[in-house]
């Protein structure tokens, strides 16, 4: 659990690294995208959901 727990930390700092390294207009650009996907993937079982 703890290797884990350690990788995931890993992984996040390394993301978030990534992400403060973009110029702000990307960053807002990373975002948008993110909480796209997101709804996308929402939508996509809501529906599979109300379509069975």
């Amino acid at each position: 659990m703890e290797k884990l727990k350690e990788l995931f930390q890993t992984y996040a700092e390394r993301i978030m690294d990534w992400y403060n390294g973009l110029e702000q207009l990307y960053q807002y650009g990373v975002s948008f995208l993110v909480i796209v996907v997101g709804l996308l993937i929402f939508a996509f079982f809501l529906l599979r959901r109300i379509t069975r």
